[in-house]
């Protein structure tokens, strides 16, 4: 059913603030829509479950991604590319670990040839950033991402992310 009308949402009317900021994230990102309910069982952080399947998360996180091409040698250890990649990530990284409660991962895979940074926010938080559209820093990230010669699938994606 819909969480709004929900029992649980009715018992923490008095975390309205804290509420609005999930439903600004919710309304915004496509990934959770109504699926997604809030749960307050942990602390005072915003804390939320997809449906009924046990998935609860407290973080969330965005990714930008990208296709690097591989060195002469065959693998990323000459590849410009990955090179590039890394290069666009040090201009941004102090940047983007200024955002509220920001923690950046990068991801390299040798073999498939990904390069993915993934920036980890609270709820509240990341709330926040998505309702600005993750701007200014995604498009001008994503801008030059897309400049470095030999990259290609530019993507990003909004996903959950838990220490379990």
């Amino acid at each position: 059913g819909n969480w709004r009308s929900s029992t649980c949402f009715v018992k923490i009317k008095q975390e309205a603030m804290k509420i609005a900021a999930l439903i600004v994230l919710l309304g915004t990102a496509e990934a959770f829509n109504a699926a997604v309910r809030p749960s307050f069982t942990r602390g005072s952080a915003i804390h939320a479950e997809i449906g009924e399947t046990g998935v609860a998360f407290e973080n969330v996180a965005r990714e930008w991604r990208c296709k690097y091409s591989p060195g002469s040698s065959g693998g990323p250890g000459d590849s410009a590319s990955l090179k590039g990649c890394q290069a666009v990530l040090d201009e941004f990284l102090p940047k983007l670990k200024e955002l509220p409660g920001a923690k950046v991962t990068r991801q390299v895979c040798g073999g498939c040839l990904d390069f993915k940074v993934s920036i980890v926010q609270p709820l509240e938080e990341h709330g926040a950033w998505a309702d600005a559209d993750y701007e200014p820093l995604e498009s001008e990230f994503m801008e030059k991402l897309k400049a470095v010669e030999g990259t290609s699938l530019h993507e990003t994606q909004e996903i959950t992310f838990e220490v379990l």
